[in-house]
């Protein structure tokens, strides 16, 4: 998965731990980044989102920042800090999701969550050239030794990392529901 779809991926998850989270939310006078749902949240994203995404630049680099920058150019303190903002993304969707959770606009969140996730899908979409082929930098920039997507441990790691974060996802969202139901 790019990067990019994985922050506006971090920022939906956020947005839809909120309302999966309403209950609690609307009777708990605490904010909204001290509740239980956002420890989950924060779990979430801490054990799985951002682990996807080290796992993509780490190993499949240069594809998942879409050839734009060089990964061997980026400091890694610089990469430290684009994860930590990827965890940021995060919190701030379920900002965004408790404020109109508590403010009696669910729908509304649930619309920013899927607007958000299907333009993460659209990026990946309308990038699909530039992820049709695996290589380097210097090999998408030269246009040589450049390998289709389905050849190779990219495919691979898509659909391991994909159903990872869908179970992740799944079983935060269950957890959030069954939570604040006995809460509520």
């Amino acid at each position: 998965m790019p990067i990019p779809t994985l922050f506006l991926l971090a920022f939906a998850c956020g947005t839809a731990a909120a309302i999966a989270a309403r209950k609690e939310l609307k009777v708990s006078p605490r904010p909204a980044l001290l509740s239980h749902g956002f420890g989950a949240l924060a779990l979430f994203l801490g054990l799985v989102l951002v682990p996807v995404s080290v796992y993509f630049y780490v190993f499949h680099g240069d594809w998942s920042l879409l050839y734009l920058v060089d990964v061997r150019a980026i400091p890694s303190a610089v990469a430290l800090v684009g994860f930590v903002v990827e965890g940021l993304v995060g919190a701030a969707g379920f900002v965004a999701g408790a404020a109109l959770v508590r403010a009696q606009r669910e729908a509304f969140a649930g619309v920013l969550a899927g607007g958000v996730f299907m333009l993460g899908g659209a990026l990946a979409f309308l990038m699909r050239e530039r992820l049709s082929v695996v290589g380097s930098f210097a090999q998408y920039r030269g246009g040589f030794g450049l390998r289709p997507f389905g050849d190779g441990p990219v495919v691979i790691g898509a659909v391991t990392m994909g159903v990872i974060l869908a179970i992740g996802l799944a079983y935060l969202l269950v957890r959030l529901a069954l939570g604040s139901r006995r809460a509520g």
